[in-house]
C-alpha cells in the first residue's frame, strides 16, 4: 500500500494534529488543552508556504538561549535531550520527521510503501542529496547506520526502538528495505527520532563534538560552557533555510537567562524556567510569549533497585504525601496540567489516574507504618539544573518532613546527573540515587517501564508482556487498551510519581516569524524560522 493511504497502520503510534496544532487558531485551544489558564499574547506561528523557488535566505543571524548544554553531540551514545534540540532535522535527519502538525511526514526518504502484513516496508531515497562534506547519500548510509545503532559494537541509547528490524537492505542505490521479524506499531515513529538518524561512515569518528548530516543547517563550532553555533547549508536539497546562522547560547542561571532576552543578546527563549517571569516580556511589544504542549511528564524517579523503595508500600506512602498541585503552583507558577501517570493527555491511549493517589498524608504515615518505618526515614534527593527540579524538589521535602520523611537534596550538574542518576556511562552497581526530578520530553516513552535496565529499575513482567504485545498489535483499539493496562498497573505500583505535565513557555523577539510554541518531539525545528529585525 501507498504510504499516503497506508498511515492508519505504519503511523499505529503517531502524534494525534489535532492536539499539537502549531497554527495562530491553535493558540485559543492550547490553554484547554494543558490546563493553562493565561492571558499572555501567543506568538505568530505562521507556517512558510512560498515555493522553495521563489524563497531567499534573509541571511540574518540569532540566538537561542537554553539552559542545558550536551555532554556530547553524539547522538548515538547518549539520550540528551539537548543534542536532538541542536542536531534532530537541523543538522542530522532521519528517513522520515514528525511535522509541526504532529503527522510523520518524508524527509530523507520522499516515499514509501507498506506490506499489507505490516512487516517489510520499502523507502525510496532522495536523489541529489549530499552530506555536509560533500560526500553522496544513498542507500548505503541507510543500511550502515540502522546496522550500527543497532548492532553489538555500540550501546545506542534507543537501541530497543531498532528490536524489531529483522534487516536493512539497499535493494539498489536510492531504495532500501527494511524487514521487521514482527509488526510494530511504534516502527515510523522511533523511525522519525533519534534511532533514525542517517550518518555518513566516513563522519562517525567526528560525531562527538563535529557532527555531519544532510539537514538545513551545518555544524560550524562549539565553545564548551558557552554556545553551538550552526550555519546554513546552502547546498540543502530541500527547501533553504531563512536565517544565515543560529547560535544555541546556553546559560543555565534562568534569571541570567531572561537578563540576556531583556537585553537583546538572544532572540529566542525556548523553554523559559522562571514562569512568574513571563509577565515582565508579555507586558513589552519587544517580545511575544507562547505557552505551548510538549510530550515531557516532569517525573520524580523512585529508585526501586534501592532496598527502601523496592517496598510498594513506601511508594505508595511517598505518592500520597506529594501535593502535585502545590508543587505546579509553587515550583511552576500555575503553569502545567496534572498527570497521574507516564502519559500525557495528547496520547491517543492517555488514561486520566489524576485521582488515584490524592494528598492524604494520613494515609502515607500508615503505609510507612506498614513497612516498618513508623519512626519515618531518610532518602537523598539528586536534582538536575533546571528549576522546575530544583524548586519542586524544595517543595516535596517540605511535604514529605510533615509525615516523617527527610529528604537530603543535592543540586548536581548536569553531566553529574547523568553519570550518577541516569547511568549514562554504564557503570557496574550504578545508579547512585534514591530520588531525582526530570521531565521526560520524549513522546511515547511509556515504552520504558518495560526496560528494567532503565534508571527506574522498574521491573514488573507483566507490563513488559503488555508493551510488547501493543507494539505488535496492528488494531488500534486492541492497541490502547493494552496500553492502559499498563498505565494503570504502574500506577498502582507507584513506579515513580508523575508531577505534571510541563508546558512549552516561549518568549521571541518581536520579528521573529515561523517559531513553533508546540514541541511535538524533541526537536527544535529552526529550518522555517526566519527573523525580520524591527
Amino acid at each position: 500500500m501507498n504510504v499516503r493511504k497506508g498511515l492508519a497502520i505504519a503511523l499505529a503510534l503517531g502524534l494525534s494534529a489535532a492536539a499539537c496544532g502549531s497554527s495562530d487558531e491553535a493558540s485559543e485551544t492550547d490553554e484547554a488543552e494543558t490546563g493553562v489558564t493565561t492571558t499572555l499574547k501567543p506568538v505568530t506561528t505562521v507556517e512558510t508556504t512560498v515555493p522553495p523557488a521563489a524563497e531567499e535566505s534573509s541571511e540574518a543571524a540569532i540566538t537561542i538561549g537554553l539552559q542545558l548544554e550536551p555532554a556530547t553531540l553524539d547522538p548515538t551514545a547518549s539520550p540528551e535531550g539537548p543534542i536532538q534540540t541542536v542536531e534532530l532535522y537541523n543538522i542530522i535527519e532521519p528517513l522520515v520527521k514528525i511535522d509541526a502538525s504532529g503527522e510523520i511526514v518524508p524527509l530523507l526518504a520522499e516515499s514509501w510503501d507498506v506490506s499489507d502484513d505490516g512487516l517489510t516496508y520499502t523507502f525510496a531515497l532522495r536523489e541529489g542529496v549530499t552530506f555536509h562534506d560533500g560526500a553522496d547519500f544513498d542507500a548505503s548510509d541507510v543500511v550502515f547506520s540502522l546496522d550500527r545503532s543497532r548492532g553489538d559494537d555500540i550501546e545506542h541509547p534507543f537501541k530497543a526502538h531498532l528490536d524489531p528490524i529483522d534487516s536493512v537492505t539497499a535493494v539498489d542505490d536510492f531504495t532500501v528495505e527494511i524487514v521487521l521479524s514482527e509488526f510494530s506499531a511504534n516502527f515510523l515513529f522511533f523511525m522519525a527520532q533519534s534511532a533514525g538518524m542517517i550518518f555518513d561512515e566516513s563522519d562517525i569518528d567526528s560525531l562527538a563534538d563535529a557532527p555531519v548530516g544532510t539537514g538545513p543547517f551545518a555544524f560550524q563550532d562549539w565553545v564548551r560552557g558557552d554556545h553551538i553555533t550552526v550555519a546554513a547549508n546552502r547546498d540543502y536539497w530541500g527547501t533553504q533555510a531563512l536565517l544565515d546562522e543560529v547560535t544555541y547560547r546556553y546559560i543555565e542561571d534562568p534569571n541570567a537567562l531572561n537578563n540576556a532576552m531583556l537585553a537583546g543578546d538572544i532572540q529566542i527563549l525556548a523553554g523559559v524556567s522562571a514562569p512568574e517571569t513571563l509577565e515582565q516580556f508579555a507586558s513589552d511589544d519587544a517580545f511575544n510569549v507562547a505557552v505551548g504542549t510538549t510530550n515531557g511528564e516532569v517525573t520524580m524517579a523512585l529508585n526501586n533497585r534501592t532496598d527502601i523503595l523496592s517496598d510498594v508500600r513506601v511508594r505508595q506512602a511517598l505518592s500520597y504525601a506529594t501535593d502535585r498541585q502545590e508543587v505546579i503552583d509553587g515550583a511552576y507558577f500555575g503553569y502545567g496540567s496534572l498527570t497521574g501517570t507516564f502519559a500525557v493527555p495528547t496520547d491517543p491511549y492517555y488514561e486520566d489516574l489524576t485521582g488515584v493517589y490524592p494528598y492524604d498524608p494520613d494515609k502515607a504515615v500508615e503505609l510507612l507504618a506498614e513497612a516498618g518505618y513508623a519512626e519515618g526515614l531518610t532518602l537523598s534527593m539528586k536534582a538536575p539544573p533546571p528549576s522546575y527540579a530544583r524548586r519542586s524538589a524544595e517543595i516535596i521535602q517540605s511535604q514529605w518532613a510533615d509525615i516523617g520523611v527527610t529528604l537530603e537534596i543535592e543540586n548536581v550538574e548536569w553531566g553529574v546527573w547523568l553519570a550518577d542518576v541516569f547511568n549514562v556511562d554504564g557503570v557496574e552497581n550504578g545508579f547512585n540515587y534514591d530520588t531525582s526530578i526530570v521531565a521526560h520530553v520524549e513522546a511515547r516513552d511509556i515504552i520504558q517501564y518495560g526496560n528494567a535496565d532503565y534508571y527506574f529499575g522498574y521491573d514488573n513482567a507483566d507490563v513488559q508482556a503488555n508493551l510488547a504485545a501493543a507494539d505488535a498489535e496492528p488494531d488500534d483499539a486492541a492497541r490502547y487498551a493494552l496500553l492502559k493496562d499498563v498505565q494503570t498497573q504502574i500506577t498502582a505500583d507507584a513506579a515513580s510519581i508523575w508531577l505534571f505535565v510541563l508546558p512549552q513557555l516561549s518568549v521571541t523577539a518581536a520579528g521573529i516569524d515561523g517559531y513553533v510554541a508546540n514541541a511535538t518531539s524533541q526537536a527544535l525545528d529552526i529550518g522555517r524560522v526566519g527573523y525580520s529585525p524591527e
